[in-house]
């Protein structure tokens, strides 16, 4: 038992050290019985470690310390103008392995000598954005491994601090953190001595902060250059790429913007791009506008398009992920070019055809209803790719898949009871009967008579 006690103790330490701990943050992680408030003086070292509160019985001796370490909190707040009240001479404040989650006021400007505070494995959420503005000689600042998800860059703004530490909080990865990408002398992101090891929290878990915040900055600034929104989607996890390989999702709505034509520009590695509901007819720039290299998947359903020919053979069609032509304009496509861009592209997941006026004649139809019934898993709204809707026209709305040839390729006119190639079907074949006949009873007459068939006899 005692072996295993000793062995879970340095377990303790050495994850605790691992994550950047000090000698005397490790205190505050000894296995302890008591629950109850208890401090210990160090004269020699002028340090007070203090387990679960402070009690007022010390104020007497509190010029004396130097080195002031409060573990186990009970107190979801930390107020410092109270609690540190009459510290004068402290020089290192560490409070560690708690569920403090705030400090309710900023330190006290009597504090003229503290120049390291550490507040390290806790719930920490919130601080004032003045928290440390009275402090004059404060020069390490150590955050980590609590609960902050954004840190205003004022709390920051203090002239002699030199070191800050921040690794192991949940920071949203926003624009709001767009302070870590100042790498000039004396700003806070230079400070930050972690910063190339922060992470992001939801919703991009994992991920490395410095590199996210520059894409998403990005993408503000060339965002602006558009009519559109522009959202980061996807970063690419840390492991299947190194931090300058991240590949990103960046998804552009440029939907009911009464668009004519397709955007000249757009982000870098725009992903997905979404132009429902203008009046764009052309889709040229997919396949000749290098903005368009990194799309995969196009929403341009409810517009004006009526072909796609001039997609055939282009590179956008040949690696595209998802493109919704729903509600346009077209009548019929390349088909052959269409069937050959799906057998070949690895990515296609998704075709939206429906909704528009197709053309139902021998000419397009049939091969159009092949393209169809081999690619259901991709063509996802089979059921209402229908024939132009007309008055004059039996195949009108009808689901082109469902359709006969005789129904695509016979006109209505042409569709009576008895047609001329009918009539001479029928003649053939009661010629071909005729012969049979006289064939069989010229064999009969011979058996019979012994006699040859008229025209054998004649023949020479």
């Amino acid at each position: 038992m005692i072996v295993q006690r000793t062995f879970l103790f340095a377990f303790l330490i050495y994850v605790h050290f691992s994550r950047g701990f000090t000698k005397d943050d490790e205190i505050c992680y000894h296995p302890r019985v008591n629950i109850h408030s208890e401090c210990d003086f160090t004269e020699s070292r002028q340090r007070l470690v203090c387990f679960n509160g402070f009690k007022d019985e010390w104020r007497a001796r509190v010029k004396d310390v130097q080195v002031l370490i409060l573990c186990v909190w009970p107190k979801a707040t930390f107020d410092p103008q109270e609690i540190l009240r009459g510290f004068t001479f402290l020089r290192k404040l560490i409070i560690a392995n708690s569920n403090l989650t705030q400090l309710s006021t900023a330190f006290p400007n009597e504090m003229q000598f503290l120049e390291k505070i550490n507040v390290i494995g806790t719930k920490l959420y919130l601080l004032p954005n003045d928290a440390f503005s009275n402090l004059r000689t404060l020069r390490c600042l150590d955050l980590r491994n609590n609960a902050l998800e954004e840190i205003n860059i004022t709390v920051f703004d203090v002239p002699t601090l030199k070191d800050i530490y921040l690794t192991g909080n949940p920071l949203r990865c926003t624009e709001d953190v767009a302070w870590i990408l100042d790498s000039s002398e004396g700003s806070a992101a230079s400070k930050v001595v972690d910063k190339d090891k922060l992470l992001c929290a939801t919703p991009h878990d994992g991920r490395p902060l410095v590199p996210v915040v520059k894409i998403i900055v990005t993408l503000k600034e060339e965002c602006k250059e558009t009519v559109c929104d522009c959202e980061l989607i996807y970063v690419t996890p840390p492991g299947e790429l190194t931090q300058r390989q991240l590949i990103v999702f960046i998804s552009v709505n440029c939907s009911y913007r009464g668009l004519t034509e397709m955007p000249e520009f757009l982000p870098t590695d725009t992903n997905i791009l979404h132009l429902s509901g203008n009046k764009i007819k052309d889709l040229t720039p997919l396949a000749t506008n290098p903005a368009y290299k990194s799309l995969l998947d196009l929403y341009i359903d409810d517009n004006l398009v009526e072909s796609i020919a001039r997609l055939e053979g282009s590179d956008w069609l040949d690696h595209f992920r998802r493109l919704n032509l729903r509600g346009n304009k077209l009548t019929d496509l390349p088909t052959y070019a269409l069937e050959d861009a799906l057998l070949h592209n690895r990515n296609a997941a998704n075709l939206y055809l429906g909704n528009n006026s197709w053309t139902c004649d021998c000419h397009f139809t049939p091969g159009f209803q092949d393209l169809l019934i081999r690619h259901p898993n991709i063509i996802k709204d089979i059921n209402d790719i229908r024939c132009a809707f007309t008055s004059d026209n039996d195949n009108s709305n009808k689901q082109i898949r469902d359709l006969t040839r005789t129904e695509i390729c016979i006109l209505p006119d042409e569709d009576s009871w008895l047609h001329p190639l009918d009539i001479l079907n029928i003649i053939l074949a009661s010629l071909i009967f005729l012969v049979l006949g006289k064939l069989l009873y010229d064999y009969w007459s011979f058996k019979k008579t012994g006699k040859l068939p008229w025209i054998v006899a004649k023949i020479p």
